[in-house]
């Protein structure tokens, strides 16, 4: 924190009830599992649990006061002594501590979101700033109600930029992150069917994104990806005195890219035009979609006042992030590209793009894509039938969902139906089709699990020859 806050001064800014006096304090517990003596710890409740009955737990055996700071809490914690903030909601309260730390903050803050590729914009961000600013980023996936507020408490009179993920599930999560970051400059990536059962439909989803460009205040700059689908719409919504800043492949855009390359290695190269200007960008990232990933990124930059020649470089240094198309040694000489950490039909029709211009054989292996709503089915087959017109050699898969996959993926061919509904055997087939000419992708929703494949595909690698 930039400064110590205090009970007293939350209660007296949102209401709810001061129990036991106030204290002062700089840090934040949530977690039951990693408590902290000298932090305030706020009580969260879920659908699953409940950290009062904790609290309660350790009031009655006399061991709370020496576990936490203070407390912020919807029910009071009977037989402790200690200062109690008592409020309606303890997730709201924490976004409001999370508030007045960003309240706390002068400098720029940018906030990204998108229904793919949004973590790569905001490490993208990251290694541009860190060139020569303190920026604060959102660590991993921290990007929704709980995660947000935690990074604005990590904000220190170091800090000079404060980069925001933001993630949604539901309509109006957007709108109500963006009342506790206030952003200045604002991002979407790119609306793609994800989610989708929390939104009801990808036109719901882009009006959902849309929130993080109508939560901008007078004088706040909307980076727009001019070839996005909704980006007319989003044009519409914007509020007024809001300016708007446009990427994309189009050179009627302020920033574009130009003389795309894909070198052997599957990274692009291009050129950042801006202001007329070109910028040589080698990108360490598989793929040509990243080119887009990364105009959004130079487009915030920009905005922020960030000049071109750093923002060129700084996109050059940025590396993957975990189980974002990482290429791995496989067994048996393979070469395994980790895509593993969530999927939607645009996301993994990227991967199949990036797949489809690898050498040798090659081979999907996808995990069942959760949320996609009504349509799940139909999604999955066109899926199926994307990776036969481009070519792939075969798709592996996980999941009932996926049977639709790799149906359409076999039709009117004579290509197995390598459809599983455990790992175990779907790992032991593609160990079995693993040699030094093939490369195989990886990917999945979240609650596939497919960073359990990817592991055991890539384990003791040195233990295997090129059989």
């Amino acid at each position: 924190m930039i400064h110590p806050l205090s009970l007293q001064q939350l209660q007296e800014r949102f209401g709810g009830e001061l129990l036991n006096g106030s204290v002062t304090f700089e840090r934040i517990c949530t977690d039951t599992r990693q408590l902290d003596e000298g932090a305030l710890f706020v009580a969260l409740k879920g659908e699953t649990f409940d950290a009062h009955d904790f609290l309660s737990e350790l009031a009655a055996a006399g061991e709370l006061a020496d576990k936490v700071l203070g407390l912020v809490v919807e029910r009071e914690i009977a037989g402790c002594d200690l200062p109690q903030w008592r409020v309606a909601d303890t997730t709201v309260a924490l976004g409001q501590i999370g508030l007045l730390c960003r309240e706390e903050f002068n400098g720029r803050v940018i906030a990204i979101t998108g229904s793919c590729g949004k973590t790569t914009v905001k490490e993208m961000l990251a290694a541009i700033f860190s060139q020569h600013h303190h920026p604060c980023v959102t660590r991993g996936n921290l990007n929704n109600q709980f995660g947000l507020p935690m990074t604005l408490f990590g904000l220190t009179e170091q800090h000079d930029v404060l980069i925001l993920e933001m993630g949604a599930s539901g309509p109006d999560d957007i709108g109500y992150l963006c009342g506790i970051g206030k952003p200045q400059i604002s991002a979407v990536n790119n609306v793609m069917p994800a989610h989708v059962e929390g939104f009801g439909s990808v036109d719901a989803i882009a009006a959902a994104k849309g929130q993080i460009y109508t939560s901008l205040d007078v004088g706040g700059i909307a980076v727009i990806n001019a070839d996005d689908g909704y980006a007319n719409y989003w044009r519409d919504e914007m509020p007024e005195g809001v300016s708007t800043l446009e990427v994309g492949l189009g050179h009627d855009c302020a920033i574009y890219a130009d003389n795309i390359e894909l070198g052997d290695n599957g990274c692009p190269a291009f050129d950042l035009m801006i202001d007329g200007l070109a910028h040589p960008v080698q990108l360490q990232l598989l793929g040509e979609h990243n080119v887009h990933n990364a105009l959004v990124a130079a487009g915030c930059a920009f905005a922020a006042g960030v000049p071109a020649a750093d923002i060129a470089s700084g996109l050059g240094k940025m590396i993957a992030v975990q189980g974002r198309m990482q290429t791995h040694s496989g067994r048996r000489g393979a070469t395994v590209i980790d895509d593993s950490y969530n999927a939607n039909p645009g996301s993994v029709a990227a991967a199949i793009e990036l797949l489809a211009q690898r050498p040798g054989r090659k081979i999907l292996v996808l995990g069942d894509m959760a949320e996609l709503g009504p349509d799940a089915e139909i999604m999955h087959r066109q899926i199926g039938e994307l990776a036969r017109e481009r070519g792939l050699d075969a798709l592996f898969t996980l999941g009932p969902l996926c049977t639709a996959a790799s149906v359409a993926f076999g039709a009117g061919h004579h290509n197995p139906l390598n459809n599983y509904r455990d790992r175990a055997p779907l790992i032991a087939a593609l160990t079995n089709e693993l040699n030094g000419n093939t490369t195989v992708l990886v990917k999945g929703s979240r609650s596939a699990r497919m960073e359990l494949v990817v592991q055991a595909l890539t384990q003791d690698t040195s233990a295997d020859g090129n059989d």
